[in-house]
C-alpha cells in the first residue's frame, strides 16, 4: 500500500463519526444504487463505508473480465485494493491526490451540498495482451453526516474507448454540470500548511537537514521538529518524503 492510499485511508476512516439511526437504511439503498450502477454500466461500483472500514464491490461484465465477482464485500479496508491494482502507478497517485482535494474542498461546501459534487478522472487498466483500456473514474460522497464527517463514499468505473488519454480530474457540480475552477480549489490546497511550513519543506526538498533550516531560518531546533511534526499531520502522512511529493504535486512548494 503506497502512502498516499494510507494518507487517505487515515483521513477517511478516522473522523470522529456518530450514531445514525437510519444508517443501515442508508447503507441498503446505497448498496442498491451501487449493484444498479455496475449492472448498467457493465463497470464497476465500490462503496466505501467508513464508518466500518468496510468495501462493498459490485461488478458488471467488464468488472469479471478482471476476475471480480459480481458481489462481494471485504471487512478489511474500505478502500478497493484489487482495483487498484489494474492500474498504473502514477495514474493511481494521481487519483488519490484528486480524491484529497477533493475531500478537502469539500469542507468548505454547506453539507446538504456535498453530495451534488463528484471529482472524475480518466485512468487505464492494464489487461494481459490487450492495450491499456482507458476508464473514466469518479468519487462521490453519498452520505455526509451534519459536522462534514462522509460516512459513505461510492467509487465507479467505466470502460471509456474513445477517451483522448487526457488524465487530469475534476470537481463537478452534477446538480449544475459546472466544474469547480482549479483555482477555487487551489484555495484550499494552500490552506492546508501556513507559509512557515512550506517555507521549511521546500528546504527539506532540497535536502537541508533540521539544524541547517534552523540556523537558515534564525530557529530553534525545537521549532523546526514541531513544524515538521505538524506538516506530517495537516498532509496527513508519516514520512517527509511522501510529505515533499504531495507538496509538490499540490504546487504548495
Amino acid at each position: 500500500m503506497d502512502e498516499q492510499e494510507r494518507q487517505l485511508k487515515r483521513l477517511l476512516t478516522g473522523q470522529r463519526f456518530h450514531a445514525d439511526g437510519s444508517r443501515e437504511r442508508m447503507l441498503e439503498a446505497a448498496k442498491a444504487l451501487a449493484g444498479g450502477y455496475a449492472t448498467a454500466t457493465d463497470g464497476i461500483a465500490v462503496l466505501s463505508d467508513f464508518q466500518n472500514n468496510v468495501r462493498h464491490i459490485f461488478s458488471g461484465r467488464f468488472g469479471r473480465t478482471l476476475g471480480l465477482p459480481e458481489y462481494v464485500e471485504n471487512n478489511d479496508s474500505a478502500f478497493e485494493r484489487e482495483v487498484f491494482d489494474n492500474i498504473p502507478h502514477e495514474e493511481l497517485l494521481e487519483r488519490h491526490i484528486l480524491e484529497l482535494r477533493f475531500f478537502n474542498y469539500l469542507r468548505t461546501v454547506p453539507t446538504d451540498k456535498k453530495t451534488e459534487y463528484v471529482a472524475s478522472c480518466l485512468i487505464h487498466f492494464r489487461r494481459a495482451d490487450t492495450a491499456p483500456t482507458p476508464i473514466l473514474h469518479t468519487t462521490r460522497y453519498l452520505h455526509c453526516q451534519p459536522d462534514s464527517c462522509v460516512s459513505l463514499g461510492l467509487c465507479t468505473y467505466v470502460p471509456m474507448p474513445l477517451a483522448d488519454g487526457n488524465t487530469d480530474g475534476c470537481i463537478m457540480n452534477v446538480c449544475t454540470g459546472e466544474a469547480v475552477k482549479p483555482e477555487l480549489y487551489g484555495q484550499c490546497d494552500g490552506k492546508m500548511i501556513s507559509g512557515r511550513q512550506a517555507e521549511i519543506l521546500s528546504l527539506l526538498a532540497k535536502g537541508y537537514g533540521s539544524k541547517q533550516i534552523a540556523d537558515r531560518l534564525n530557529i530553534s531546533i525545537h521549532t523546526v521538529s514541531r513544524h515538521r511534526q505538524d506538516i506530517l499531520s495537516r498532509l496527513n502522512v508519516t514520512n517527509t518524503t511522501a510529505a515533499v511529493e504531495i507538496a509538490i504535486r499540490m504546487r504548495l512548494i
